[in-house]
This record gives C-alpha cells, sequence and structure tokens, in this order.
C-alpha cells in the first residue's frame, strides 16, 4: 500500500495526471514550491566537491538558466542537490517573450522544444530578488541577454554586466539563443571581438560565454583562438539548444506536429551535439579554459562522460522537468559510485581524461 501512494504522489505520475495543464503553468507551480522550499533534499558527497574560480562547489552538477528566470527560488533550487544554480536570461528591460503556446515538450524522447524568447520580469526585479538574500556561502550566476526590441547589439549586455557581477558569483553572457531574432549573429567573430573588448574595461567577476551547438567546425575554431588571444574569457558554456531535428523521428511521436515546431530542442536528442562540441573545444583550447557541459543530461553517466571530455562542470534542466525534484539526488548518487567502482578519488581528475564507463 505504502509502494503504491508513493507511486501515486511522485512527481512522474503527478505531471502526467496533470497533463491538461500547460508546460508553463506545471513549470510556474513547480518554481512555487522551491521559492517555499517545500523541498529539500540536499545530500553532500566528499568525492564531488570540487575547487575552481576561488570557489568550493559542493559537487559539479548545477541548474541550467531558464528555469528560474528571476532569482525567486535560488535556495530553493541549491536544496535539491545542485552544486550552483544560474538564474536568467535576464535581460534590462522587462519582457513577455515570444506568443504563446511556446513550450512543447515530448514525452517520448524526454525533450522539449522552446520559444519563450527571454521572458522574464528585468533587471530591477532581478536584483530585488537578490537584495532579500541573505548572508549565507551560496554559488549563483547570472545569465545576461538583450531585450528583443534592442536598438543595439552590444549595450545590453554592457549595461547588464555592470550590475549583476556586483551581486553574482559570475555572468554569463548568453549569445546562443535562437529564440531571439539576430541574437547569434553577436557568435560571429568580428562581433564577439567588439563584444569582448567592452567587457574588458569592466570587468570584475568570472565570466562566461555560452554557445550555440549549431557551429560548424571552422566557426568554433575561431572562436575558441579568439576567447584565447582575449584572456577575458574564463569559461564557455556548451552548449544552448539546437534548432537541428536530426535526432527527432517524429513517427515514434504521438503528437508528431510537435517536432516541426521553431525554437531551441532541449533533452537527450542534443547529448550528442552538447558532446561533438565539447570534444571539440578541448581540443581547440588544448584544455586551457575552463568549460561547463549542458545538453542531454539524464544520468549520472551523462555527467561523467561531459566530465571525461574536458568539462570541468556540467548544467541541467529539461531533466529535472520530467524526472521531478528527487531526480538531482540520484543522479549525484549514481555519479560517486562510479567513481568509487573506477578508483577516482575525485571528480576533478576525471575531467579531460576521455575515462569510458
Amino acid at each position: 500500500m505504502k509502494a503504491m501512494m508513493n507511486k501515486f504522489l511522485s512527481y512522474e505520475f503527478l505531471t502526467k495526471f496533470t497533463g491538461f495543464i500547460s508546460p508553463e503553468m506545471l513549470h510556474n507551480l513547480f518554481l512555487i514550491s522551491l521559492k517555499y522550499n517545500l523541498f529539500k533534499k540536499k545530500k553532500t558527497f566528499s568525492n564531488l566537491k570540487v575547487n575552481l574560480l576561488g570557489k568550493e562547489f559542493e559537487n559539479p552538477v548545477g541548474l541550467a538558466a531558464g528555469f528560474d528566470k528571476n532569482g525567486e527560488a535560488i535556495d530553493g533550487c541549491l536544496n535539491l542537490g545542485f552544486g550552483y544554480v544560474e538564474v536568467g536570461t535576464i535581460t534590462p528591460m522587462p519582457q513577455y517573450g515570444n506568443a504563446k503556446p511556446r513550450v512543447f515538450k515530448i514525452p517520448e524522447y524526454q525533450a522539449i522544444i522552446q520559444r519563450l524568447g527571454f521572458n522574464n520580469l528585468g533587471v530591477e526585479n532581478l536584483i530585488d530578488n537578490f537584495e532579500k538574500l541573505d548572508k549565507k556561502e551560496r554559488i549563483f550566476g547570472v545569465n545576461i541577454g538583450r531585450n528583443k526590441n534592442s536598438p543595439d547589439n552590444f549595450n545590453d549586455y554592457l549595461f547588464l554586466y555592470k550590475i549583476v557581477q556586483e551581486y553574482s558569483d559570475y555572468v554569463t553572457i548568453n549569445i546562443s539563443s535562437p529564440n531571439t531574432p539576430g541574437l547569434r549573429d553577436l557568435q560571429k567573430p568580428s562581433n564577439i571581438k567588439i563584444l569582448l573588448k567592452k567587457f574588458l574595461k569592466i570587468k570584475k567577476k568570472t565570466t562566461f560565454v555560452k554557445l550555440s551547438p549549431d557551429l560548424d567546425d571552422e566557426e568554433l575554431k575561431e572562436i575558441c583562438s579568439i576567447i584565447l588571444k582575449t584572456k577575458f574569457v574564463d569559461g564557455l558554456i556548451l552548449t544552448n539548444t539546437t534548432i537541428s531535428r536530426k535526432n527527432l523521428n517524429s513517427k515514434q511521436i504521438r503528437n508528431f506536429w510537435k517536432a516541426d515546431e521553431s525554437g531551441g530542442l532541449s533533452g537527450p536528442p542534443l547529448k550528442k551535439l552538447s558532446n561533438d562540441i565539447i570534444k571539440k573545444t578541448y581540443k581547440f583550447t588544448k584544455g586551457k579554459i575552463l568549460l561547463i557541459g549542458v545538453g542531454g543530461i539524464s544520468s549520472g553517466r551523462d555527467v561523467f562522460e561531459k566530465i571525461s571530455l574536458g568539462c570541468s562542470l556540467v548544467q541541467l534542466y529539461t531533466s529535472l522537468v520530467f524526472r521531478g525534484p528527487g531526480f538531482i539526488i540520484k543522479i549525484l548518487e549514481e555519479l560517486s559510485e562510479i567513481l568509487k567502482k573506477k578508483g577516482i578519488a575525485n571528480i576533478k581528475d576525471l575531467i579531460g581524461t576521455n575515462e569510458k564507463i
């Protein structure tokens, strides 16, 4: 009876039972529950602790940007077991984002296609939320982007960068979302050079740049060369969502039309694309820059793989949506056990080894 009740009350069951509720509504309900700390699953693992960038991370698994856009539930998210949290994407002014419907769950692949378009309440609201936080130690970053109708590709980033680095441990420059027209043009080498030159004069905190999985080899190689030469960027987040659908078979999807919806695809179909970019970037940068792996993480094995390919940290989001609040601890337990079985004393010893499971 107890087992049946636990199954009935499980996150997976409840999300299926509430299938008539829109994905965005479910997301907002989940976020509210975290805001009020209704889930406390935190657990530490000594072999997953890692010192990076002058900070001690309890583990290398972070929450990717997009979940807590306005920094409302940082502590609630950390209490799920995450080693750090990235909030945003934030823009200078509040914006609604793209028209609804704009989020499409694909359960057959545990994947999501979304075209939210940086919907958020703006940087003033974000700072208000930061100022409500107590002084305890926590690691979080802010992902910054530009408003959709901004007349200047660079000024929004500079404005936000100056402000948010006063509050966060790091800042991520998001130039790879597929859901804001023209944003990915900022990945062009000429634009990256301009952007980094402008940022260099006002840098105070650790800075990451988030790249697309849809870059070709030559584009990626040139970007890596620029990043290494400027010595401004501390790390690369690999990767954002993809506009490719080559790892989706619409014949296997009940609501097959979803595969043709525009927007960024996340979840397991993104994993190979993300891992390929990680491999190439680690090679192009010769391991000289910190890499954060994102895309298709659904298990401790997936985390192991990304770190062995060259990542020092990872992030996830989509699997949390499908698996629920208890899932993070399961990933950490699995990862910790794999390290023990492999005789690897600490997760840092795995970085870039190309170790197989």
